[in-house]
């Protein structure tokens, strides 16, 4: 019951938060089937809830037991079928007895062929790299087709890859890879369990790097994420669409970072220096590759839409600014990890709109201003312009400070630009199948 009427506000909220959702080759989870769909853990929560609401067949998944210590919280993550696994530091010993009961309704899930979602990695640390498999994956897949009547339990790798985690707007690509199937991995289960889990949990390791964006250095980090911002301006998104069902960028992104896991230390060194040479000097002038660029030409000729719309926009922006306020004031005191930040961010805003519109409403009600009633739905449907217009602004912002720049810089810039780009066309170019 909280499933079905939690479902569709979250599909909302996501639509808002992200600028673009990429789910791709969901075609490759096999229909009416015992599925664990074992992906990786970039931030706390928002993975599972953007599979949940983008999936047609309703999903499982199992989160932390620490998070149900407190009754009204165990029954609310209950009712959105969350199954409770524990860890050591959790309950101890006494905690991790609990698991048995936790496994069991796993089993149960799979039993009824349905999807049950697991964050493999088991921690929660956003960076470009995939942490060790836990062996819970392997263990449950192989105990359930052991002790039930299952023929196959199919483990899908799902590979979750967010451009900026830390700022609403972005944008999430998650992708789905070839399933495993636990029965090839049942011989050797039956005569060495153990051996059975290693050997199940290294494929799915294999598998799943495929799905993610992988930097193997730390420090080639700051070299990535230049040549992505690259890469995003000269290959743009299509604006109008908001979720999509596309690997390429996500391809792209990954081809970008092989590349320069296996570029010499010498050009990585050089390609490094420049890049950050440019986008040093955009930080500067407070610009963008974008705008440089000159993505924002047709933005910058919208003067009118612009400053006509300035004050009926902050207008409406006043009744939108308490919880967005109270949200980013306890994102940004409260939450000091980038795993945790963004997902409370977009949860937040969630439940604070929900209860901010119920208070206006019996405001309304018992006030007899029916009238206010109007307003709200006013301001709730306004919310998508807000948006829009607050992006315009910007745009136009970025490219009346690139039309400011003094000419010997931008002519400097725009050499540098061309020289990465030289080096690092071929970066993203992918064959056509």
């Amino acid at each position: 019951m909280l499933y079905a009427f939690v479902r569709p506000l979250a599909k909302i909220g996501l639509k808002f938060y992200f600028r673009h959702i990429d789910l791709a080759n969901a075609a490759k989870i096999p229909p009416n089937a015992a599925v664990i769909l074992a992906a990786n853990h970039p931030t706390t929560f928002i993975e599972p809830c953007v599979l949940a609401c983008f999936l047609e067949q309703p999903l499982h998944f199992m989160a932390r037991g620490d998070f149900f210590k407190n009754p009204l919280a165990a029954k609310l993550l209950r009712g959105v079928h969350i199954i409770p696994v524990y860890r050591l530091r959790d309950g101890g010993y006494q905690g991790i007895k609990n698991n048995y009961k936790s496994f069991d309704q796993a089993t149960q899930v799979l039993l009824q062929k349905k999807n049950l979602m697991i964050l493999a990695e088991g921690r929660c640390i956003h960076e470009k790299r995939l942490r060790p498999i836990r062996k819970g994956t392997g263990r449950i897949a192989l105990g359930a087709l052991d002790s039930t009547d299952l023929d196959e339990v199919y483990i899908v790798p799902v590979g979750v890859n967010y451009t900026y985690p830390d700022r609403p707007r972005s944008n999430l690509m998650i992708n789905c890879g070839e399933p495993l199937r636990a029965s090839e991995f049942m011989d050797s289960y039956r005569t060495n369990p153990n051996a059975a889990i290693n050997q199940l949990t290294e494929e799915l390791q294999t598998r799943l790097a495929q799905e993610v964006v992988i930097i193997n250095e730390l420090a080639d980090e700051p070299l990535l994420e230049n040549l992505l911002r690259l890469y995003r301006t000269e290959q743009p998104r299509d604006e109008r669409q908001n979720i999509s069902h596309t690997d390429r960028f996500l391809r792209a992104e990954k081809q970008i970072a092989d590349r320069i896991n296996h570029l010499p230390t010498a050009e990585k060194t050089a390609l490094t220096a420049l890049s950050h040479d440019y986008f040093s000097r955009l930080e500067r002038m407070r610009i963008t590759d974008a705008s440089f660029r000159g993505r924002y030409r047709a933005a910058g000729k919208k003067h009118l839409m612009v400053l006509l719309g300035l004050i009926p926009m902050l207008l409406l922006l006043i009744w939108h600014l308490p919880p967005i306020l109270l949200v980013q004031w306890f994102s940004g005191v409260k939450m000091d990890t980038l795993e945790f930040a963004s997902p409370v961010k977009w949860a937040g805003l969630l439940v604070a709109y929900l209860l901010y519109c119920i208070g206006w409403c019996l405001f309304a009600v018992f006030s007899g201003t029916w009238w206010l009633l109007g307003w709200v739905a006013v301001e709730l449907l306004a919310a998508s312009y807000l948006i829009r217009y607050g992006e315009l602004a910007n745009q136009w912002l970025l490219h009346w400070r690139t039309r400011r720049q003094a000419e010997h810089e931008v002519k400097y810039l725009r050499q540098v630009r061309s020289q990465l780009l030289e080096q690092v066309k071929l970066f993203w170019k992918i064959k056509e199948d």
